[in-house]
């Protein structure tokens, strides 16, 4: 006997193919600013035009994952559920994108790094109901 699921699975939509790439394009962007950020605290003052880079492409990613997880949801009905918490936490991310990065060039770095992490637990709380949606 075969224990495995044998349910078939809907094909994967267009926008949920761009919501997936941006999901990873998000994660890669944030893993840049860590690289980045850890050249910064040893004093290579050479990366910091490629952290500053990093920051757009973390907006450029998030706002299209944002966008993407707006079209899978109204695609879907726009009710309750995974989609919607999708499209609720990437706006979150999109958003706090924002003033974290303004932390880092004009605040102070005891806010800027908290929300980094804070703005790390948003992408990969989205990565996960990304990838684990049916």
């Amino acid at each position: 006997m075969n224990n495995e699921d044998t349910t078939l699975k809907a094909p994967v939509s267009g926008w949920e193919w761009v919501l997936r790439v941006a999901v990873v394009g998000s994660v890669a962007a944030l893993l840049w600013e860590f690289v980045t950020a850890g050249q910064l605290i040893t004093y290579n003052l050479n990366a910091l035009p490629l952290h500053y880079g990093g920051a757009f492409a973390v907006h450029v990613a998030t706002g299209v994952q944002t966008l993407a997880a707006a079209m899978v949801w109204f695609a879907g009905g726009r009710g309750r559920g995974t989609d919607r918490t999708i499209v609720l936490v990437s706006l979150a991310a999109f958003v706090l994108g924002f003033p974290q990065a303004a932390l880092g060039t004009y605040g102070p770095l005891q806010a800027h790094v908290p929300l980094s992490l804070l703005l790390v637990a948003l992408v990969v709380w989205s990565v996960v109901l990304v990838f684990r949606r049916r």
